[in-house]
C-alpha cells in the first residue's frame, strides 16, 4: 500500500496523523529559541506487541513519559494509547505506507516553519528508541531524504554513536537506564557526548560526579547543547505510582555524587 494523500491515510488507519509539531509543553518552549519541532510518538516498550526500546530496562519502563502530561488523564477512553499502537503497527506491518506520510508531514511542517522564519528539527523517537536507518524508503533513510534538516534523539543504544560519524545532520544524547553507568561515564570522560539522567526532586544539581549538570526541561533541542555535560530531567508523575527511592533509573536527592547551590 502506498501513501497518496493525508485524506487517505486518515480513511485507511483512522489516525489523524504521524507526528506532530510542538505538541507538548516542553517542546513547545522551543519556539522560545525560534525554533520548531517535529516529534513522533510511538507505542513504547513492546506495549504495541513491538520492540520499540531494544535497551530499556524495568525501572526506565515503569517510569517511561509516555503516560505523562495529557496522556496521564486518558485512563477511560485511552485514545491516545491506542493511536500510539495503531502508528507502531504501521510502521512494522506497513513501512512503505508510514514512510510515504512520514515524508509527507515532514516536508509540510519544514515549509511552514521556513514560511515563519523559525529553524526546524525532527526528533523521531518521542517515546521509542529505534535506528532512524530504519526508517527508510526507496532506499534512503529519513536522514538522507532531508539531509538539511537537523535531527536528534535520545538512546540507551551506545553503537547506536556510529552513525555520527556518517550523518552530520543527525544528533544524539546518550541516556542512564539505571544499569549502563560506566558507558554514562566512559562516554563523559572521553568528551564524545552527553547524558541525559532523570533526578528526583523539583531542583537539579549543578554538578553531578564532577559534571555540569544542564537543565534538560528548558528546551527539548538537544543538539543546541553543548558536550560532555549531563543533561538534567527532572522526574515527571506518569499514571503508575514510581517508589523514587527505589528505582535505578531515577537519581536520588541523596546521591553522594550531586552537588546542589544550597550545599
Amino acid at each position: 500500500m502506498k501513501f497518496q494523500n493525508l485524506s487517505q491515510a486518515k480513511k485507511l488507519t483512522g489516525l489523524s496523523y504521524l507526528g506532530s509539531v510542538n505538541s507538548s509543553s516542553k517542546m513547545a518552549k522551543g519556539l522560545k529559541y525560534n525554533e520548531s519541532t517535529y516529534i513522533i510518538y510511538l507505542a513504547p516498550a513492546k506495549s504495541s506487541g513491538y520492540e520499540v526500546c531494544p535497551m530499556r530496562t524495568d525501572e526506565c519502563t515503569a517510569a517511561c513519559l509516555n503516560e505523562s502530561g495529557r496522556n496521564k488523564i486518558d485512563i477511560h477512553k485511552n485514545q491516545i494509547n491506542q493511536a500510539r499502537i495503531k502508528k507502531t503497527k504501521l510502521f512494522f506491518e506497513d513501512r512503505e505506507f508510514f514512510m510515504g506520510w512520514l515524508i509527507y508531514e515532514i516536508g509540510k511542517e519544514k515549509e511552514k516553519a521556513e514560511r515563519s522564519g523559525l529553524r526546524f528539527s525532527v526528533r523521531l523517537n518521542g517515546t521509542s528508541d529505534l535506528d532512524p536507518t530504519t526508517f527508510k524508503l526507496d532506499n534512503k533513510n529519513i536522514l538522507e531524504w532531508f539531509p538539511d534538516v537537523s535531527f536528534y534523539d535520545y538512546t540507551k543504544v551506545s553503537k547506536r554513536f556510529r552513525l555520527l560519524e556518517k550523518y552530520s545532520n543527525y544528533d544524539l544524547t546518550y541516556s542512564f537506564s539505571g544499569y549502563n553507568m560506566i558507558d554514562c561515564v566512559n562516554l563523559l570522560r572521553e568528551g564524545k557526548g552527553r547524558v541525559a539522567m532523570v533526578f528526583e526532586g523539583k531542583q537539579l544539581p549543578t554538578k553531578w560526579s564532577g559534571y555540569d549538570v544542564i537543565d534538560g526541561d528548558a528546551y527539548d533541542m538537544r543538539y543546541l547543547d553543548e558536550q560532555n555535560v549531563i543533561v538534567g530531567l527532572k522526574f515527571k508523575k506518569v499514571r503508575n505510582k514510581i517508589d523514587t527511592s527505589n528505582n535505578k533509573f531515577i537519581i536520588p536527592m541523596n546521591s553522594p555524587f550531586s552537588v546542589y547551590e544550597n550545599n
